[in-house]
């Protein structure tokens, strides 16, 4: 009898740590995807050639929702200085946000 509850509590503490390593997996996976969408939405407007302030929200299909946000700095007079951050949420309450910056003189034409 003494053994077969032993035997018991073992397995139920098995069955937690299974249970907590699960979530911590699937917490990490949540997070590498949310910090890919980021870094697309970062790429992006590293890439356009002109910047203008302003916000942009993304749909992703994975059920990640993404905003990117464009804010002018105050610099030098030629020089342009835009911050960008890039906030990706999922359910139920997941959040992660970058921010960068890009910079470039303005010419005149």
């Amino acid at each position: 009898m003494v053994s077969i509850s032993i035997l018991g509590i073992a397995l139920v503490t098995l069955f937690q740590l299974f249970s907590i390593s699960l979530r911590s997996v699937k917490k990490s996976e949540d997070y590498s995807m949310a910090l890919i969408h980021a870094r697309s939405i970062m790429d992006e407007a590293y890439a356009l050639p002109k910047l203008t302030a302003g916000s942009e929200s993304f749909d992703f299909e994975d059920g990640f929702k993404g905003i990117r946000t464009l804010s002018l700095k105050p610099s030098e007079e030629k020089i342009k200085a835009y911050e960008i951050t890039a906030t990706v949420s999922w359910p139920p309450s997941g959040k992660l946000e970058l921010k960068g910056l890009k910079t470039y003189y303005e010419t005149e034409e």
